[in-house]
């Protein structure tokens, strides 16, 4: 029958949904640990750099980032629906904002990723809590300094229009709020320290996010 039909569509989505925020997550996670090391991959994400505390963050944005992911998968197939788009939308325009959203999901994993590697090339840690060896001025810094968060918070909301639901974007908001007020201010406090003139010219030349 048609609700039944509707009903398995609703499931077959349920499910997708699932399985995409969650490889989302399972992504990073191999990536990003508490100590900064990179599971798999022999990566160590502090660069052996000396330690310093007043880098140190309550919270490693990676790890708020993927919580964000999980709570909005768990709320998205067992809550209750909250769509971007109506039901009553044409199907062409439902298909076409899904596109972009998946698109601006995939950047933003490349473009984080792509950050941190540069990084790592230069011997600069990207975990908090160690002494950043190199001021990072090109490649994906060129357009902004913090190129790894704005790919978080892209993946974010890409995930949320590929989906279809407004859980994944409000989510953000408390992520969004952590880095600009406490995290980011640690981190430039650090990097103004350290680099002195050359920070300040950075920062002129160069957004915090994207504007």
């Amino acid at each position: 029958s048609q609700p039944q039909r509707q009903h398995g569509k609703q499931g077959l989505v349920f499910s997708s949904s699932g399985v995409a925020y969650l490889s989302i997550a399972s992504c990073h996670w191999r990536r990003f640990l508490w100590r900064g090391r990179a599971l798999g991959f022999g990566m160590d994400l502090t660069c052996w750099a000396p330690k310093d505390k007043s880098v140190s963050v309550p919270v490693p944005p990676p790890t708020c980032f993927l919580s964000c992911i999980v709570a909005a998968a768990g709320l998205r197939l067992w809550g209750r629906r909250i769509p971007v788009l109506p039901d009553t939308v044409q199907r062409l325009i439902v298909v076409t904002a899904r596109v972009a959203g998946a698109s601006a999901a995939g950047v933003g994993i490349w473009h984080s990723l792509a950050a941190r590697d540069h990084c790592l090339a230069r011997f600069t840690p990207v975990s908090h809590g160690h002494e950043v060896q190199k001021l990072m001025t090109d490649g994906p810094f060129a357009s902004s300094r913090n190129p790894m968060y704005v790919g978080m918070v892209s993946t974010i909301w890409g995930l949320g229009l590929l989906d279809n639901t407004w859980w994944a974007p409000v989510l953000s908001l408390p992520f969004l709020a952590y880095l600009e007020f406490i995290v980011i201010p640690v981190e430039e406090a650090h990097l103004s320290r350290r680099f002195g003139f050359s920070w300040e010219e950075y920062c002129r030349k160069t957004p915090r996010w994207v504007f």
